[in-house]
């Protein structure tokens, strides 16, 4: 696209980490969904959504993966967050339809602290937003916390390989390892974390995905252990 070539890389860095005003409202949405169109759709492979899912996106974006999650999950409800007023607008013009039938509900706020109760979110998704997270600790805190015992968490992401090859300002932008966002998730008490990938334009598709431990069954497991013991 020739006009991001035209673009200062602090000015298309700052934009795309919290976009705004015409840049952000028409160039971004473009670049947002256009770079992302194979990430977000490995992503929502990833999560294997069920009609019942009540699922949440951190950093909706323009909202077009929302959209198709909640083509899917028609009995659930996709919750999305995103700090960016020039988002939320494009997000509830895409999802305006779901919006009206309570089937989408979106909202602006700073995501390191989340509105929602423990573990009330069955799967958990953001795509390319952990680079502007100051204290990424805090955020898959959080995470953890609203996700109930059995859920899903996909995070998409370039790696720093990739990132490397961007012409992007580096203190906007923090760049993690493959290894770096496995280990986040560890930290944060995921199980299983793990790297996905897939072909993908213009990358290869990067996925970490974890679950959080099913306390039930493993305290259904522990009863039988003890019923054996006896």
């Amino acid at each position: 696209m020739f006009i991001v070539k035209l673009l200062p890389s602090r000015i298309l860095s700052l934009q795309a980490r919290k976009p705004s005003g015409i840049i952000g409202r028409y160039l971004m949405t473009k670049i947002f969904n256009n770079g992302n169109a194979d990430l977000n759709s490995f992503v929502k492979e990833i999560l294997d959504l069920q009609r019942e899912d009540r699922v949440l996106e951190v950093g909706f974006g323009p909202g077009k993966l929302i959209n198709e999650m909640a083509n899917i999950t028609t009995e659930g409800v996709v919750e999305g967050i995103d700090f960016s007023q020039t988002m939320l607008k494009q997000a509830s013009k895409v999802n305006k339809q779901h919006i009206g039938k309570g089937k989408v509900r979106l909202q602006k706020r700073e995501c390191s602290t989340l509105p929602y109760d423990n573990e009330s979110i069955d799967k958990l998704c953001s795509v390319n937003t952990l680079y502007f997270w100051k204290e990424p600790g805090k955020y898959f805190s959080e995470m953890f916390r609203v996700i109930a015992s059995g859920g899903t968490i996909v995070i998409g992401f370039r790696d720093d390989k990739q990132m490397s090859n961007l012409n992007l300002s580096e203190d906007i932008f923090s760049s993690y390892s493959q290894e770096d966002v496995v280990n986040l998730l560890s930290d944060a008490g995921f199980s299983g974390s793990h790297i996905r990938e897939k072909e993908g334009v213009p990358f290869i598709s990067y996925c970490a995905v974890a679950t959080k431990d099913n306390k039930l069954l493993h305290s259904d497991k522990f009863s039988a252990a003890l019923q054996i013991c006896r």
